[in-house]
């Protein structure tokens, strides 16, 4: 099923919310802002857990 979904109808009701309920929309973004920085600190995570794998033989035969 396609959704389509109207991006000034959003705009507009996320203004509403904003003027509203700023607290709501304050705890939302930083909820959605610690989400986004817990991802990237996984990926980073990830990025290295690889290279350490990848360059394991190098590391010992330098150690």
């Amino acid at each position: 099923m396609d959704l389509f979904i109207d991006k000034s109808l959003v705009k507009e009701a996320l203004r509403e919310l904003i003027r509203e309920e700023p607290e709501t929309f304050r705890l939302l973004f930083k909820e959605i802002l610690n989400e986004e920085s817990i991802q990237s600190e996984n990926t980073f995570e990830k990025l290295i857990q690889r290279n350490f794998r990848r360059f394991d033989a190098t590391f010992k035969a330098l150690a």
